[in-house]
């Protein structure tokens, strides 16, 4: 069956929108998807049939380039359940996304013009009536840096530790990095509610620029540190 005859009838959420849509519903393809004004390019998938007579959707996505610094990408099995909606498992599903596009999303006390990539590896993922259950993911920061008066300046490599409690998404990012960075982010699954607490302490090594940016987020404690939440 052409996965363009089932595609184009599924009614789909406004922030949702298909481009061309080819192959089979075993085997296909979407050459641009946009998802919150998000576009991600070129996602396959491959459908696996025998898992459909236990009643589960297990299927194959890849998505995006790689290699490429700027485009969303995605690689991993996932299993739907079809007798409960919105339970879903992921496991080894791997995620890239642009700094940049993430960052556009959250509201900072000056624009922040930063670089590089955000990895997700998933190692586990369970969802139940569409909330998270349970996650073990790791995420790194790779190429980190943000824009000077004189070019890029880097800030090093930073880690995050990924993980759901009470159907809430949470991030930590921890010491030691150039920053001197703590972080802690909690989300709904459906990314509403968002708070963020932090604190940071710039290397002395780091350029001036960034020491100078630094005070629009605050004043430092006395030990340095300046504190910078959402809520």
């Amino acid at each position: 069956m052409p996965a363009a005859q089932i595609a184009y009838r599924v009614p789909l959420p406004d922030t949702v929108k298909l481009g061309n849509v080819s192959g089979t519903l075993w085997k296909g393809e979407v050459d641009r998807l946009v998802v919150n004004n998000m576009p991600i390019q070129r996602l396959s998938w491959e459908l696996s049939a025998l898992p459909l007579l236990m009643g589960k959707l297990s299927v194959s996505l890849d998505a995006g380039n790689m290699r490429s610094s700027d485009a969303i990408a995605f690689k991993g099995p996932v299993k739907l359940d079809l007798f409960a909606e919105g339970n879903l498992t992921a496991s080894d599903f791997l995620l890239f996304l642009p700094v940049d596009r993430v960052l556009s999303e959250v509201q900072l006390p000056l624009p922040v013009d930063a670089g590089g990539r955000f990895r997700v590896n998933v190692e586990s993922l369970s969802l139940e009536a569409g909330k998270c259950a349970q996650m073990m993911a790791y995420g790194d920061w790779l190429n980190a840096t943000v824009a000077g008066t004189q070019g890029p300046i880097e800030l090093g490599n930073y880690t995050a530790s990924l993980r759901c409690d009470n159907q809430q998404y949470l991030i930590s990012v921890t010491e030691p990095n150039l920053l001197g960075l703590t972080l802690d982010v909690q989300a709904a699954t459906d990314l509403s509610g968002l708070t963020l607490t932090s604190k940071f302490k710039p290397d002395p090594s780091l350029h001036q620029e960034v020491h100078e940016a630094a005070q629009f987020f605050g004043q430092p404690d006395s030990e340095g540190y300046i504190h910078y939440d959402i809520r």
